[in-house]
């Protein structure tokens, strides 16, 4: 078991590593200047240099690796090229914000989906709940996310008037978790929740279906119909054994969440870390998208490693070697 974990680490570290090269390539090789919404209006030659020096954007391709690479050691991802300022600065609220409709999203998409797949993988095999249950997936499944939000704003906010479309509203001077825990706040979030919540419902829906269509028969599920227990006690013992794919799964769906929602950011206009990546690419602000591409890549990386240790406390039958 600890080899396994160190030679999964190992691996990790090597992943993040040809990530965070692949990353500083790809802005290199883009046929853009970057420095062009640095440098002001008539700034002498020899100011332009020392503000490309400043930013690591002088010397050969190699010297600039170095710098980034050295920068990223200690944990420093420069200054944002647009903003002017440190990109933790830029970065850390747009995280808080992200997490504020990925996770609840995710967990609440988790707790439906498996309810109705084990509804759905219990019913009447060819019936018409299994039908529906599975069609309604199908169909959500092969939505893109910016009709599904496009239609959530015409229906809750053009068209009822109940919910707000765009924005984390006003803040009303709030800061810290105070901002957080407004009604405006919580009315603004409630249609990107909605959003991820059904884009990710699917997914849930039929991993549990298809754990409780396999486990439904099984010696163990037979025992417990033979004690006479009610058929939802026998249909729960058959859908405990199979949250084990969806608890796993919800490991590196969480990083994907954070890193896949940036169209569901774009189409409401909530300010997150997806939508603010997308404007850095376009702006060619090379610390603040490697910074923003560093952090999701990481996070991916771990999420697979604890869904892959995790898999083995939840399931005895998992060896590592």
């Amino acid at each position: 078991m600890r080899s396994y974990i160190i030679r999964r680490l190992l691996q990790s570290v090597v992943v993040i590593f040809a990530v965070t090269t692949i990353m500083f390539l790809m802005f290199r090789i883009v046929p853009s200047d970057p420095t062009a919404m640095m440098v002001e209006r008539g700034m002498s030659e020899e100011a332009r240099q020392a503000l490309l020096e400043r930013w690591g954007l002088t010397g050969s391709l190699w010297d600039q690796y170095l710098h980034y690479m050295g920068n990223l050691l200690v944990g420093d991802f420069g200054n944002s090229f647009f903003y002017r300022q440190p990109v933790w600065d830029v970065i850390l609220p747009r995280i808080y914000n992200t997490l504020w409709i990925a996770v609840p999203g995710l967990l609440l998409g988790a707790f439906i989906g498996a309810g109705l797949g084990m509804i759905v993988g219990w019913s009447r095999r060819g019936g018409t709940v299994e039908r529906t249950g599975i069609l309604l997936a199908t169909v959500i499944r092969g939505t893109p996310s910016f009709i599904l939000g496009i239609v959530l704003l015409a229906i809750f906010s053009s068209w009822l008037g109940w919910l707000p479309g765009f924005g984390m509203g006003d803040t009303n001077g709030k800061e810290g978790l105070a901002r957080f825990l407004q009604w405006e706040f919580l009315i603004h979030l409630t249609l990107p929740v909605l959003a991820v919540v059904i884009y990710f419902l699917p997914e849930n829906l039929l991993l549990m279906r298809s754990g409780v269509v396999e486990n439904r028969h099984e010696d163990y599920v037979e025992l417990v119909r033979a004690k006479g227990v009610s058929n939802a006690r026998v249909a729960w013992h058959a859908a405990r054994n199979s949250l084990l794919p969806l608890i796993t799964w919800l490991f590196p769906a969480l990083a994907e969440t954070i890193a896949g929602i940036v169209v569901i950011e774009i189409v409401f206009s909530w300010p997150g870390i997806d939508r603010e990546l997308v404007l850095a690419v376009t702006r060619q602000d090379y610390p603040l998208a490697q910074a923003a591409f560093f952090l999701l890549a990481v996070m991916i990386v771990l999420a697979n490693l604890a869904a892959d240790l995790t898999y083995g406390k939840l399931d005895p039958r998992v060896v590592y070697r």
